[in-house]
């Protein structure tokens, strides 16, 4: 696949995803309203420390992986879509489709995991791919390398390289976020770095096992 002169990998599993995603956000954005599906199976940390998850267990479960196919708005939700096709075909083809899903699906946890940590009484719904998107992107960085085109010296190293890249990143959602008057840390920041960390621990080892007959 040819995006704007940029070859892709095959990548079945990374489309399927795509379209999933895809087909939630016109489900939702017609049918069901953003705020209304986050708040109706999005991840909530309050949930879990005042202990209501035990009324619905099943539901509050799944909601880390349920609140990365909910869209935050349609804006961002489609840049994280072509980010999650460029990103996630590359990695697919280094990991496999059961690599990729694993990556997915722990860096949702880890992301709730950490809004749990840190944020274990806040009230707003996780929504959107951020999470999911940073672990894939993560593994990413650790399976390829950062870019050359990016500004980032060398002499930091692999991760630190992409420490730099997720500060600069945090920075620019401040700064946006600040602008429009709804910065929360706790999603904007504390759920994506820990799928970023997710993704970065995982890419090697699931790299290794893949090719562990070879």
């Amino acid at each position: 696949m040819h995006l704007s002169g940029v070859h892709l990998p095959r990548g079945r599993f990374t489309d399927a995803l795509v379209a999933l995603s895809a087909f939630v956000l016109l489900f939702v954005g017609v049918v069901v309203g953003f705020q209304a599906a986050a708040l109706s199976f999005g991840f909530l940390p309050l949930e879990f420390s005042s202990g209501a998850w035990q009324g619905d267990a099943l539901r509050s479960g799944l909601s880390p992986l349920a609140s990365a196919f909910l869209p935050i708005d349609p804006i961002s939700a489609i840049f994280n879509l072509i980010f999650l096709l460029i990103a996630g075909r590359y990695v697919e083809r280094a990991i496999g489709p059961t690599g990729l899903g694993i990556t997915f699906l722990v860096a949702c946890y880890c992301g709730a995991a950490g809004r749990l940590i840190f944020t274990p009484q806040s009230p707003i719904p996780s929504a959107g791919l951020d999470s999911a998107l940073f672990g894939v992107i993560g593994s990413y960085f650790m399976l390829y390398g950062v870019p050359a085109t990016l500004p980032i010296s060398r002499r930091f190293g692999r991760v630190g390289q992409i420490a730099i890249l997720a500060l600069i990143w945090i920075g620019i959602q401040l700064v946006f976020a600040l602008t429009a008057g709804s910065f929360d840390p706790s999603t904007s920041v504390v759920a994506p770095v820990f799928g970023l960390v997710a993704g970065i621990a995982l890419a090697r080892p699931l790299l290794a096992w893949r090719y562990r007959g070879a």
